[in-house]
């Protein structure tokens, strides 16, 4: 039997601005301390990890990432990157400007729901170089240098700390007792289980007192009551999603993107495909990046499978969001089916073009989609862009269709948020094709029919890909139409390509624009 090997590289990830190497990223020295001084060799994966999220900016000094997301399937070793990422942190990260953050003011935080979660790496740096260790067992797992550089260990129950020579100090608590003093470097685990804002709104602060402050938030994949890392990865996919449509597209090189974006938030996720069988051995790979280099193996995942609900393990073991127990109005695999590389995509010059527009049930973010057809006469989806708020979005579509020549905008004219746009978007100058009542269900099922009947195409786009999985609908007129407060994710996104697309297809044309981009013989959208 040929032996099988996890993916070093994850599923969803924030690409590097530059290329990365021993002097612009420090995760190269983390490698080598973990080799030389403590005496272990990382995984392919964990050696991926640090070298992509201690990446540096191009003073050199400066990490990139503030905040970073790590998602894997359990018993992967994540603990073990925690465990080395802070020891190298209290031992010589925190030694590193001392004219910016002196040692003594240098505090590393480890939380989690509870206080035995956030122990499990402070242990370890802890038996590294505990000057005192009290067994047999402890003094021979002790390094000598790390015990030199030590000055004291606290364990007692609520005050546990690590304090070095130089006086930075690793401590612990649980998310309850989070608030405290400015922290330099927070390492949150097992991020899945807060469900609430509390310990992230006490210890994301503090990190802004100080100069190249750094969160990392560990986990396995969460639920629909997992607040924070829904948002913090919802933030990150859309960051992602921006950078393929700009950046991997050839419309920005990644220097003057990173100058007018905040760069500053990463996501690197190990998970399977979503809706594949649980025993595929692709999914089982990519989420488990640990087989073939430890214990882990491809036949231990495989045994959980009877002994698991399949929620569990989907989510343990696989690393998948299951946030719903509906089915999703379109197929998963369907949607998939209809991919396409950018690259891939023709677009007629001067092709007719529909924006759609669509709010989040709560206003917290507006969502601009396009549709158009390709030199084949295929229907085109995509989302262009999602900010924050509504205000942005007049200003945001006389450009795109000064730009484009493109005037056409399809909005749900009842019954969302989105409606308050039809006034504005006609005073501009835009035709607008107002989709109500019976309507929108026709729409929504439009869309499922182009996808099911493979006679739509699409480019991947994270946070469309996943609203497909958890989009439901309800029943308009005797029609499915989008339920935007049931489905389980922010399906406005796949709402805006839903009008966009239904206003190509079914509404009146009107003479376009000259179009900015006619001196070119073909577009890729």
């Amino acid at each position: 039997m040929s032996k099988h090997y996890g993916r070093t590289e994850p599923r969803l990830w924030t690409k590097p601005l530059r290329e990365l190497t021993p002097d612009t990223s420090l995760g190269f020295e983390v490698i080598d301390y973990a080799r030389q001084i403590l005496h272990i060799e990382l995984y392919p994966w964990q050696q991926w990890l640090l070298i992509h999220a201690l990446e540096l900016l191009e003073d050199g000094i400066t990490y990139r990432y503030r905040r970073i997301i790590v998602l894997v399937g359990r018993q992967n070793g994540k603990t073990l990157v925690a465990s080395v990422l802070a020891s190298w942190w209290l031992h010589v990260d925190s030694q590193r400007h001392p004219d910016r953050v002196p040692p003594l003011r240098f505090k590393i935080v480890g939380t989690a729901q509870n206080l035995d979660i956030a122990r499990e790496p402070w242990n370890s740096v802890k038996l590294w170089c505990d000057p005192e260790p009290e067994t047999i067992e402890e003094q021979s797992a002790a390094i000598p240098t790390l015990q030199a550089a030590t000055a004291k260990v606290s364990d007692t129950n609520g005050k546990e700390y690590i304090k070095s020579r130089t006086l930075a100090v690793y401590e612990i608590r649980a998310a309850k007792n989070a608030r405290g003093k400015p922290a330099a470097r927070v390492i949150m685990d097992e991020l899945r289980e807060q469900k609430d804002w509390a310990a992230w709104n006490a210890l994301s602060p503090t990190m802004k007192s100080f100069w190249n402050g750094q969160l990392w938030g560990i986990s396995n994949a969460g639920d629909s009551t997992s607040v924070v890392l829904i948002q913090q990865r919802d933030a990150a996919l859309e960051f992602i999603d921006s950078w393929h449509r700009t950046v991997e597209s050839g419309l920005m090189d990644a220097a003057e993107y990173a100058g007018r974006h905040d760069c500053s938030l990463a996501l690197f996720e190990w998970s399977a495909e979503p809706d594949c069988p649980k025993d595929d051995l692709e999914a089982i790979l990519q989420s488990n990046p640990s087989i073939g280099f430890g214990s882990q193996t491809v036949e231990g995942v495989l045994a959980d499978i009877p002994g698991m609900t399949d929620a569990g393990y989907r989510t343990e073991d696989l690393c998948q969001w299951v946030t719903a127990k509906v089915e999703g109005y379109i197929d998963a695999n369907d949607w998939t089916n209809t991919l396409a590389k950018p690259f891939d995509i023709r677009i007629p010059t001067g092709a007719r073009t529909v924006w759609g527009i669509d709010v989040s049930v709560d206003r917290s973010h507006t969502w601009i989609a396009a549709a158009v057809l390709d030199a084949n006469g295929n229907p085109v989806v995509s989302l262009r862009e999602r900010r924050k708020g509504l205000m942005w979005v007049p200003e945001y579509m006389q450009h795109l269709a000064e730009e484009s020549g493109m005037w056409e905008v399809a909005i749900q004219s009842k019954g969302c948020p989105a409606m308050e746009f039809i006034e504005p978007m006609k005073q501009l100058g835009f035709t607008v094709h107002g989709i109500d009542g019976s309507h929108i269900g026709l729409a929504t099922g439009r869309l499922r029919d182009r996808v099911r009947e493979h006679r739509l195409i699409h480019a991947p786009q994270p946070l469309v890909d996943q609203a497909i999985e958890g989009g439901v609908t309800k029943v308009i007129a005797e029609n499915e139409a989008w339920d935007r407060r049931r489905s389980i994710v922010d399906i406005s996104g796949v709402a805006a390509i839903t009008v966009a697309l239904y206003g190509l297809e079914t509404c009146e044309p009107v003479e376009p624009e000259h179009s900015a981009y006619e001196q070119y013989d073909l577009l890729t959208f």
